[in-house]
C-alpha cells in the first residue's frame, strides 16, 4: 500500500513538473513566435509591397498593395530562404509541423532533435511573414513539443514520459498561441488519433495550455483571436442549413487534403534539389497573391471581414474589385477557398514551413459565407436574422471544414468557439461538425494519424493481445461466397468444398440460407455412398452466424466454442442472406498483417 502511494506521489509530482515547465516553454514561445511573425511581415510584405495585412482583432480594410509586383519576389525569395534553412540545418522541420509531431510520439519514442524548435520557429516566420499560405498552429506543436522532448532529456524520463510530454507540449502550444486552453489541449490528445485519445495527456496538457495561456494574454491582452459580431441560435429551422453547410465542408475539406497531398507528390518527383522546392511553390503563391491578397499569409483578418459583409473579391489596377450580385458573390467567395486550398499546398507541400489548421479556418470561412448567402437569398424562410446568419455560417463552416479533416471535432468545436467567443453556436456547430466527420471518413490532413491507441507503434506492448477487437468481420471476410444446394450429392458438394479452399460452405435454397456442410462431415460418408446420398441428409441445420459488424474477437470465440473452421456472414436485416464467409485463417491472416504493421512502425 505505501509502495503503490508513493508511487502515486511520485507520479502526480512528475506531472505537474511537466505541466509547469511545458506551460511556461509555451507561453515564452508563443511570444517569441508572435514577435518574429509581426518583424518578418513588416520587413517582407508591408515595406516593400506596400501591403498591410488586416488584423483579426479588429475590421478595417487596409489599402490595396501599392507594389503588387513585389509579392511574388518576396513570396520567393520567402520560400528560397526557408528552403536553404530547413534542408539545411533540419530536414524534419518543413511541412506543417503537426505531422512531425505525431510521427515523434507514434515512432520515435517521443524524440525530437534539439535544434528542431529553432529551425522550426525561424523557417516558419520567414514562411508566413513573407506571404505563404500557413498558419501558426502547427509550428508552436512542433516548437513546444520539441522544448517537452529536450525537457524530457534533462529529466532522465523515459518513453512513456518523453511521449507525455510530446502530446502535453502540442495541447499546451496550440493552446497558447490561439489562446484556447480547453480546445488546445483536448487537440494534443484527439488529433494523434482518427478515433481515440491519449487520454493520460489531457489533464497535464490542460494545466500546461492554462499557464502557457496565462502567460501570453499579459503580453498580447487577453481578447479573443477574432473580434467577430456576436451571434446566438435560436430558431430551429436554421440547423437545416448548418446540415447542409456540414455537408459542403465535408466535400470541400475533402478537396483540401486531396490537392495538398497530391501536391506534395509532385513536388516530391521534382528532380531538383529539396532546398529550392520552396521558391518555386512561393513563386505560384506570389501570382495568384497579385491578384487575390486575401489567400496570402494566415488570413485571419479576412475572416473578420467576412463577418462584417465586407471583403472585396480581388485586387486590379491598385483597386479593391467588389461583385455586383450575390451570385457573383457566392462564385467569387468559392473561388477564394479553393485558390486558399492551392496556395496553401503550393506553400507547405513544396517544403515551406508553417500549420494546416489556420487555412483550413479561412477556406472554411469562405466556404460558410458562401452557403450563408444561398440560403439567404433562396430560403428566407429559414433564416430567421440575415446578418447574423453571415457571421453564424463563418463560424460553423471553420469548425466544421478542420473538425471533419483534422479528425479532432470535439477539439476544433470547443477551440473556435474560444478563438471566437461564440459560445452559443456550439449546439448547431456540432451537427456541422459530426456531418463533416461522417462524410470524410478516413480522410485526415494528418498523414500520420493512425486509427486508435491499439494500431499506435507507443501502445503495442500493451494492446498486441486486443487486435482483434477493433478488427471488424467486414473488413476480411471473403465476399465471393460459393456454396451448396441441398439437392446436390455429398461428392458434389465435397468438389465445390475443395475448389472454394474452405473447410466448408453454406446450404442455400431459394436465396436463403438453411444449413451448412463441413468437409469433415463428408469425410465420414464411405466414399462409395458419397454419389448417393444429398447433402440435405448430412448438413448442419442449426448454424453459426456471423455479421459484419462483429469484431474478430468475437468470431474467434464462436469458432472455439462450437469448434468449428468456419462460419457465414449474413446480412443483419435478412439473416438467411449469406454475403461472405469468415474462417480461422482470415482471422489469423488479418491478425498478424496489423501486427507486423505495428512493429515495423517500432523499427
Amino acid at each position: 500500500m505505501n509502495m503503490e502511494s508513493g508511487h502515486n506521489s511520485q507520479y502526480l509530482k512528475d506531472i505537474l513538473i511537466m505541466a509547469i515547465a511545458i506551460g511556461i516553454i509555451s507561453g515564452i514561445g508563443a511570444i517569441i513566435f508572435h514577435e518574429m511573425l509581426d518583424i518578418f511581415m513588416k520587413y517582407f510584405l508591408e515595406m516593400p509591397a506596400g501591403y498591410y495585412v488586416p488584423k483579426p482583432s479588429g475590421w478595417h480594410l487596409p489599402p490595396p498593395p501599392k507594389r503588387p509586383w513585389m509579392i511574388p519576389i518576396i513570396t520567393t525569395l520567402g520560400g528560397l530562404l526557408t528552403g536553404f534553412i530547413v534542408f539545411k540545418f533540419a530536414p524534419e522541420a518543413k511541412g506543417h509541423g503537426t505531422d512531425a509531431a505525431i510521427a515523434a510520439f507514434h515512432r520515435h519514442a517521443g524524440k525530437v532533435r534539439t535544434r528542431i524548435p529553432l529551425i522550426k520557429m525561424i523557417a516558419s516566420s520567414i514562411t508566413i511573414g513573407s506571404g505563404g499560405s500557413a498558419g501558426r498552429e502547427g509550428p508552436m506543436a512542433q516548437i513546444s513539443a520539441g522544448f517537452g522532448s529536450l525537457f524530457a532529456r534533462l529529466m532522465k524520463w523515459g518513453t512513456y514520459y518523453r511521449r507525455l510530454v510530446l502530446a502535453v507540449g502540442v495541447g499546451s502550444g496550440i493552446g497558447t498561441i490561439f489562446k484556447a486552453p480547453l480546445g488546445g489541449a483536448l487537440f494534443g490528445a484527439e488529433v494523434l488519433y482518427h478515433r481515440d485519445y491519449e487520454v493520460e495527456a489531457i489533464i497535464p496538457a490542460l494545466m500546461a495550455s492554462v499557464i502557457g495561456y496565462g502567460i501570453f494574454c499579459i503580453y498580447s491582452g487577453w481578447n479573443h483571436v477574432f473580434a467577430l459580431p456576436q451571434v446566438s441560435f435560436h430558431y430551429p429551422p436554421e440547423l437545416l442549413c448548418y446540415a447542409v453547410l456540414g455537408v459542403v465542408c465535408g466535400l470541400v475539406g475533402i478537396l483540401y487534403v486531396k490537392i495538398f497531398y497530391s501536391m506534395e507528390r509532385l513536388f516530391n518527383k521534382l528532380r531538383l534539389l529539396p532546398h529550392f522546392k520552396p521558391a518555386i511553390g512561393g513563386l505560384a503563391v506570389g501570382i495568384i497573391g497579385m491578384i487575390f491578397p486575401q489567400v496570402l499569409e494566415m488570413g485571419y483578418g479576412w475572416i473578420v471581414g467576412l463577418a462584417h459583409n465586407e471583403i472585396p473579391v480581388m485586387h486590379w489596377n491598385g483597386k479593391w474589385i467588389y461583385p455586383k450580385t450575390w451570385i457573383e458573390l457566392v462564385i467569387c467567395l468559392f473561388v477564394l477557398a479553393t485558390l486558399k486550398i492551392v496556395v496553401t499546398a503550393f506553400t507547405i507541400s513544396s517544403g515551406g514551413s508553417g500549420g494546416v489548421f489556420a487555412p483550413g479556418l479561412v477556406i472554411g470561412a469562405f466556404t460558410g459565407a458562401a452557403v450563408g448567402n444561398i440560403f439567404i437569398n433562396l430560403f428566407p424562410e429559414l433564416i430567421s436574422n440575415r446578418e447574423e446568419f453571415i457571421a453564424s455560417a463563418i463560424v460553423i463552416g471553420m469548425m466544421a471544414l478542420f473538425g471533419g479533416i483534422s479528425k479532432a471535432p470535439v477539439a476544433t468545436l470547443i477551440m473556435v468557439s474560444e478563438m471566437t467567443g461564440e459560445y452559443e453556436m456550439m449546439a448547431p456547430a456540432a451537427l456541422a461538425i459530426a456531418i463533416s466527420y461522417i462524410l470524410t471518413g478516413k480522410i485526415s490532413i494528418y498523414a500520420e494519424q493512425v486509427p486508435s491507441r491499439v494500431y499506435s507503434p507507443a501502445h503495442i506492448k500493451e494492446y498486441s493481445i486486443d487486435i482483434l477487437e477493433t478488427l471488424l468481420v467486414s473488413e476480411v471476410m471473403d465476399r465471393e461466397v460459393e456454396y451448396v444446394l441441398p439437392d446436390m450429392t455429398v461428392r458434389e458438394a465435397m468438389d465445390r468444398i475443395l475448389k472454394a479452399k474452405h473447410r466448408g460452405l453454406p446450404v442455400i435454397k431459394d436465396g436463403k440460407l438453411v444449413g451448412f456442410v463441413a468437409f469433415e462431415d463428408i469425410l465420414q460418408i464411405p466414399e462409395g455412398m458419397r454419389k448417393k446420398i444429398k447433402v440435405k441428409d448430412i448438413m448442419k441445420k442449426k448454424v453459426i452466424r456471423a455479421y459484419p459488424d462483429e469484431t474478430l474477437a468475437s468470431v474467434l470465440r464462436k469458432l472455439v466454442r462450437y469448434n468449428i473452421g468456419q462460419m457465414p456472414v449474413v446480412d443483419p436485416n435478412e439473416k438467411d442472406r449469406v454475403i461472405g464467409i469468415i474462417s480461422r485463417e482470415n482471422i489469423v491472416k488479418a491478425h498478424d498483417k496489423v501486427l507486423s504493421q505495428l512493429k515495423e512502425g517500432t523499427s
